[in-house]
C-alpha cells in the first residue's frame, strides 16, 4: 500500500471562497481575542515589517482566506493554519477573524502546524531543524520515513536536524539570516565549540563564503595536526633525557628552536649534570 504523504490533505482544510461551506466546512467569524498560536507552530520568529505590509494589505482588500483552528474548550481556539494573517488582522485592529474549525487529535495538530510552514518553504534552516525533530518525535518514525512523506532526501532532513548540535549563538546568526545553511553544515564539522563560535563571528564579520570558510577550517586543521606531531617528538625527547638525566627535563619550542629546562634540587645533583654534560662533549 502506498503511503499517504504527510500534509497531503492540508489544502483541503482551507476552502476558496470565505463565507461558503465547502467539504463540509463553513467559515466563521471568531473573536480574535479566544484564539492562541499552535502549540507545535515551528516559526520562531515573525518580520515585523512583513507583517506590518500584510496588515496594510488586509486593512485595504479583507482576509481573503480564512485560518484554520482547532477547539480547545469554551472559546479558545488553536491555530492550525494562518497565524501570519491571525497577526497582521490584530495589528490591522479587526476584532473578529474568518475561520474555520476543525476537530482533530493532537498528532494532526502538530503535522498540519508544521508542514504547511514546510510547504511554504519559508522558514529559516533553524526552524526547519525544529519542524522536523518534532515530526521524527512526535511520530517515533525514522529520518527515511521522514524523507519519503516529505518528498525530500534523507540526507536532507539528517543534515539539517544536525545543525541543532551547533552553539546557540551561531544558531541565532543562522535564524538571523547572518550565516547560511552551508555554513552550518561546514560548522558541524568542527569539534570544538568555542572555536564554532570564533569561526562563525569570524565568517560574519568578513563575509567569508562556504567555501573561504571550508578553506580556512582546513587550514587550521592542517596547523593542529602539525603542532601534534611536533608535541609528540618533543614529549618523548623530554622523556628520554628525563630518563638518562635523571631528574626533570621540560623541552619547550618546535623542532628548529626552543628550551630546554634541567631541573635539579641540589649542589650534588647540580655538579652531577655538569658532569654529564662535559662527559657527552668528548
Amino acid at each position: 500500500m502506498k503511503r499517504k504523504a504527510l500534509g497531503k490533505g492540508l489544502n483541503s482544510l482551507i476552502p476558496v471562497d470565505a463565507g461558503k461551506k465547502r467539504g463540509g466546512d463553513t467559515v466563521v467569524e471568531i473573536d480574535i481575542s479566544f484564539i492562541v498560536p499552535s502549540k507545535y507552530q515551528p516559526r520562531r520568529r515573525f518580520d515585523k515589517e512583513k507583517l506590518e505590509e500584510l496588515a496594510q494589505s488586509i486593512k485595504n482588500s479583507g482576509l481573503i482566506q480564512p485560518i484554520v483552528v482547532a477547539e480547545e474548550g469554551r472559546n479558545k481556539y488553536s491555530i492550525i493554519a494562518g497565524e501570519r494573517r491571525w497577526r497582521a488582522a490584530q495589528i490591522a485592529g479587526f476584532k473578529k477573524i474568518p475561520a474555520i474549525v476543525k476537530k482533530i487529535d493532537e498528532a494532526k495538530k502538530a503535522e498540519f502546524a508544521i508542514i504547511e510552514n514546510i510547504q511554504r518553504e519559508n522558514l529559516n534552516p533553524v526552524e526547519e531543524a525544529f519542524a522536523y525533530k518534532t515530526l521524527l518525535e512526535n511520530f517515533k518514525i525514522t529520518q527515511e520515513e521522514l524523507a519519503k512523506r516529505l518528498g525530500k532526501k534523507r540526507a536532507t532532513i539528517a543534515n539539517t536536524v544536525r545543525i541543532l548540535n551547533l552553539p546557540q549563538e551561531t544558531l541565532d546568526l543562522i535564524e538571523d539570516g547572518r550565516l547560511s545553511l552551508g555554513h552550518a553544515k561546514v560548522l558541524l564539522g568542527v569539534k570544538d565549540k568555542v572555536l564554532i563560535l570564533k569561526l562563525s563571528k569570524e565568517t560574519v564579520e568578513k563575509g567569508l563564503s562556504v567555501r573561504s570558510l571550508e578553506k580556512k577550517i582546513s587550514s587550521l586543521s592542517g596547523e593542529k595536526k602539525k603542532k601534534q606531531q611536533v608535541d609528540v617528538f618533543l614529549r618523548d625527547a623530554s622523556e628520554k633525557l628525563t630518563q638518562s638525566l635523571g631528574t626533570r627535563v621540560v623541552i619547550n619550542g618546535t623542532h628548529e628552536k626552543g628550551v630546554v629546562s634541567i631541573k635539579y634540587h641540589s649542589k650534588e645533583q647540580l655538579q652531577a649534570l655538569f658532569d654529564i654534560l662535559k662527559r657527552s662533549k668528548k
